[in-house]
């Protein structure tokens, strides 16, 4: 505060009014003394750089305490004599600056080349009066302030000495030059021509580097370090950073740390303020995850699915009609398996409540099997004949189906240690089917009798015996309404019959939603979760379901067909995930 003041005090008293200010120096002579032996006989300097005869400037003033300085090529030599300074400066020096106390100083450049060897005479005068008076000056004020107040001013080349970010001087009136430099910022450069009235320039130089101040609660005090480094202590102002990502943690005795990533640019000066928990508050209380709001991972999984289907007569059927219309006819699903594999987004919403979000792909493999007999079953029927068989069967329906997954969880987070957490999720989600395939296979070998037919009624002595077979092979889309199949027959005649079926609906619908509920620990990034996917949604379309679905049994369909059917697939995941938190 009390440097600002200073500031604003020495601006005003250059800028408004110099009527009052300090006293004036002007150079009122400047010229070349060529019959003055003195640089070149008498007295020689030589530059200590090239060896070359220095040139003499003899300054001629009353003022007593002067202190001087060059351009870049500097005083090689100092004197002082009776009424006069002698200053030996290299050939082809071009300016020369004064200073005494109570004075403005005074920035001259040379009206002439200055030769090697040769010696000018520079007459000094001191005025009383304000630069504003009736002197005839060949100099006139420059005032240049600049931030930071620590840079470097050069005036025509020559570095010039500033005070609280400001330098003030009498200089030649006349074109010129500065460049204000400073460590860490971007140079500025400009001109200004001197006339009749004093100039004043002010120049802030862009910062090529950021810092950041951070404060802490519930106290002060706690141990901060950048990138693995302790730097110091809370409250913390750091030291000029170049752009870029760093990673700061903070730390303190009975208080569980804090880690967290800013990330820097040029000019940046951040504020921040972070909690930390002592160790006598409740376990989870106030702890907050560190890391990104947003961030983003990968996961990959094995699934147990569980296939429960139900309805509401007498038996649960699979989707081929295998004609008992009873328990006998009951699904049994087995060799269930599955895998996922997805992306994720973690988003913070407040603290450590999160919307965990993403797009998985699953896949659910299952198996049902019917090798139930019948007895003294119909198997061909004409009008002048009946064959009346034994019916042994065996076939097997694999499924496969391939869905896209969108979970919407509600996930807390419960921070463990340093780098660990536990984490609560819960919220629906949504599939939508990309493919649900059945592979059926399998064969019925009826072994019976014909006889002949009269009407309704069947004569009593069989015409022959019969041993037949037929096998069928199919690939169905569930997500479909047309089935179509192959059907051969080994003995008796020998067919191979292509079989088809249209229904109102196919077996399962596309869209569905349940909700997921479980539990996941994560560790530096990586995560290990389980969680159970409960379905809510009906997959069976009652339009297939309440039809005679997909006859098997040499198209018998059975008197009793299913209603009410309803068929969900929940699961239980294992997953493993990576996340770009840090």
């Amino acid at each position: 505060m009390l440097q600002r003041l200073k500031v604003t005090l020495l601006l005003a008293v250059m800028c408004t009014s110099v009527a009052v200010a300090q006293k004036t120096m002007d150079v009122s002579k400047f010229s070349k003394q060529e019959n003055d032996l003195m640089a070149r006989v008498t007295k020689p300097v030589r530059d200590k750089d090239e060896g070359k005869l220095c040139a003499l400037i003899r300054v001629v003033t009353t003022l007593k305490g002067m202190e001087f300085r060059a351009d870049a090529l500097g005083i090689v030599q100092q004197e002082e004599h009776n009424g006069e300074y002698w200053l030996y400066v290299p050939y082809g020096a071009r300016s020369l600056s004064f200073s005494c106390e109570g004075y403005y100083p005074l920035l001259y450049q040379y009206e002439q080349a200055i030769e090697e060897g040769m010696v000018y005479e520079l007459r000094l005068n001191s005025y009383e009066t304000s630069v504003g008076g009736s002197q005839n000056l060949t100099t006139q004020m420059f005032v240049l302030s600049h931030q930071p107040d620590e840079a470097t001013v050069f005036i025509d080349d020559m570095e010039v000495p500033t005070e609280f970010g400001v330098f003030a001087a009498m200089m030649s009136k006349g074109d010129h030059t500065y460049k204000v430099v400073a460590d860490q910022y971007e140079d500025v450069e400009g001109s200004f021509s001197l006339a009749d009235q004093p100039i004043r320039e002010t120049v802030k130089l862009n910062p090529l580097f950021g810092t950041f101040l951070l404060q802490t609660q519930p106290e002060n005090g706690f141990s901060v370090s950048i990138n693995g480094k302790v730097m110091g202590k809370s409250p913390f102002k750091s030291g000029r950073l170049e752009p870029g990502n760093y990673k700061i943690h903070v730390a303190k005795d009975k208080f569980y740390p804090k880690d967290t990533v800013i990330r820097l640019r040029e000019g940046d000066a951040l504020s921040m303020t972070t909690r930390l928990t002592s160790f006598t508050d409740s376990l989870f209380y106030n702890r907050i995850l560190g890391g990104r709001n947003i961030s983003f991972g990968v996961n990959v999984g094995y699934l147990f699915p569980f296939v429960k289907s139900s309805a509401g007569g007498s038996f649960v059927g699979s989707p081929v009609n295998y004609s008992l219309t009873d328990a006998r006819e009951d699904v049994s699903y087995s060799s269930q398996s599955g895998f996922t594999v997805g992306v994720m987004a973690d988003i913070r919403l407040y603290k450590n409540l999160y919307l965990t979000t993403g797009v998985n792909y699953a896949q659910v493999k299952y198996t049902n099997k019917f090798s139930e007999p019948i007895s003294s079953a119909i198997y061909h029927a004409a009008e002048a004949y009946a064959t009346i068989c034994d019916l042994d069967n065996s076939y097997e329906e694999k499924y496969t189906l391939q869905m896209l997954e969108i979970p919407i969880l509600a996930s807390y987070r419960f921070v463990l240690t340093k780098y660990s957490s536990l984490h609560l999720n819960l919220g629906p989600y949504f599939t939508y089917g990309i493919s649900a395939k059945m592979k059926l296979s399998g064969s019925t070998v009826a072994n019976g009798t014909i006889y002949q037919r009269w009407g309704m009624s069947l004569d009593s002595t069989p015409l022959s015996n019969i041993s037949m077979s037929n096998h069928v092979n199919g690939d169905f889309n569930l997500y479909s309404k047309e089935f179509m199949f192959n059907r051969v027959e080994e003995g008796g005649v020998g067919m191979n019959v292509p079989e088809k079926y249209i229904r109102n609906a196919s077996p399962y619908k596309k869209f569905n939603y349940g909700l997921k509920a479980g539990v996941t620990y994560e560790l530096r990034g990586f995560q290990l979760g389980l969680s159970y996917n409960l379905q809510l949604s009906n997959m069976g379309n009652d339009g297939f379901w309440e039809s005679p679905r997909i006859p098997m049994i040499n198209g018998q369909i059975g008197e009793n067909n299913m209603s009410g059917y309803k068929h969900r697939i929940h699961s239980l995941e294992i997953k493993l995930g990576y996340i770009f938190r840090y």
